[in-house]
C-alpha cells in the first residue's frame, strides 16, 4: 500500500479512536449513573438493572472495536496494514474502506465465521 493510503487510513482510524473513546467514556458514565437519581421501587429498580447491563454490553463491544483500531494501527506501523492475518493476502481496498481496522479479507472472514472461530 502506498504512502498517502497509509496515511489516510492512518487519519480515519485515530479520528475513529477518538470518537470511540468519548462515546466509550459517556456511554460507561450513563450506565453507571442510572438509578441514582432517588429512592427507586422494585420495578423501577429491575429495569435500570436491566438497562444497565445492556449498556455496558455496548461498552464492552465498542472496547473490543477499540481494540481492533489499536491493533490496525499498529500494523500501520510495522508494515503489515491491509494484508490478511490469516492467509497474508491483500485486504480489499473496499473492505478496508468500509472497515478500516479489518485484520482478514472477506474470504477468510467468511470461512472464520463459518467454523464460529470469529465473530467480528
Amino acid at each position: 500500500m502506498d504512502r498517502e493510503k497509509l496515511k489516510y487510513h492512518r487519519d480515519k482510524l485515530l479520528k475513529m479512536r477518538r470518537e470511540l473513546i468519548d462515546k466509550l467514556n459517556e456511554r460507561y458514565h450513563d450506565a453507571m449513573s442510572l438509578g441514582e437519581d432517588g429512592t427507586q421501587d422494585a420495578a423501577d429498580e429491575a429495569y435500570n438493572l436491566y438497562n444497565k447491563n445492556l449498556m455496558l454490553g455496548r461498552v464492552e463491544t465498542d472496547a473490543l472495536k477499540l481494540r481492533l483500531i489499536e491493533q490496525a494501527l499498529v500494523r500501520i506501523d510495522n508494515g503489515t496494514y491491509g494484508v490478511c492475518i490469516e492467509c497474508e493476502e491483500d485486504i480489499e481496498e473496499k473492505r478496508l474502506e468500509y472497515v478500516p481496522f479489518a485484520r482478514y479479507c472477506t474470504d477468510c472472514k467468511t470461512e472464520l465465521e463459518k467454523k464460529g472461530l470469529i465473530k467480528m
